[in-house]
């Protein structure tokens, strides 16, 4: 991994007065260095001494971008889920077009997204015992998932897949939470089980069961 260091000269702002910018480089390798230290350690031991020494920087550098060890745990698990697959779920012009577009978009599990798996399982169990370590999971982790629903949702009421005025805040959590539920069962969370919930949960509940037969299954 590239050292980096406040003192770098590439790192120094030549205007006076605007302080230091931020060095996405440095941002990035932080970040890393927060997800090899949760891999390794798992959260309630990793410090952020210890990821400072892992991105090669000065602890002070850590604390100037993340005031604390649950904010800087939780942005690297976002970058992580960021670049695993697209947060942006294209407009094919139906719901379940929707859905599917995004099933296509999951990438395969490998070794690697099983142990950031195992990460995650370890964050819930702390975050039972760390209000800081929750609000920031709920904020920025659970509401990026939340966030890449309601669009979706909100676009099947304006083309009128679903009655307008519905009340649909509890569909988001519902996706959610049954797919903490597999990872504290230490089951895959795979396309294969994305579709059952898409299938055999939500279509039903948003559009009624006679609107959710793949024409596949009414054939």
């Amino acid at each position: 991994m590239t050292a980096f260091t406040d003192t770098d000269p590439q790192h120094v702002d030549p205007s006076p007065g605007r302080g230091r910018p931020r060095d996405p480089n440095l941002d990035a390798a932080i970040l890393h260095a927060a997800l090899e230290g949760l891999i390794e350690h798992g959260y309630d031991r990793l410090s952020m001494d210890e990821i400072a020494v892992r991105a090669q920087v000065g602890k002070g550098a850590v604390y100037r971008r993340w005031p604390s060890k649950a904010e800087l745990v939780v942005d690297a698990i976002v970058m992580w889920r960021l670049a695993r697959s697209p947060v942006a779920v294209p407009d094919t012009g139906s719901l379940r077009g929707d859905f599917d577009a995004a099933l296509e978009a999951m990438p395969d599990m490998d070794e690697a997204d099983g142990a950031m798996f195992a990460v995650l399982l370890g964050l819930l169990t702390a975050a039972s015992r760390d209000s800081e370590l929750t609000a920031a999971l709920d904020a920025n982790l659970l509401e990026l998932a939340r966030s890449t629903i309601r669009d979706v949702l909100e676009r099947a009421v304006r083309r009128g897949e679903i009655e307008p005025g519905r009340d649909l805040s509890l569909v988001p959590d519902m996706m959610i939470g049954l797919n903490l539920l597999r990872i504290v069962a230490g089951q895959p969370i795979d396309r294969e089980f994305f579709r059952r919930v898409i299938d055999d949960l939500v279509l039903p509940v948003l559009l009624g069961p006679d609107q959710t037969t793949t024409p596949s299954k009414r054939e």
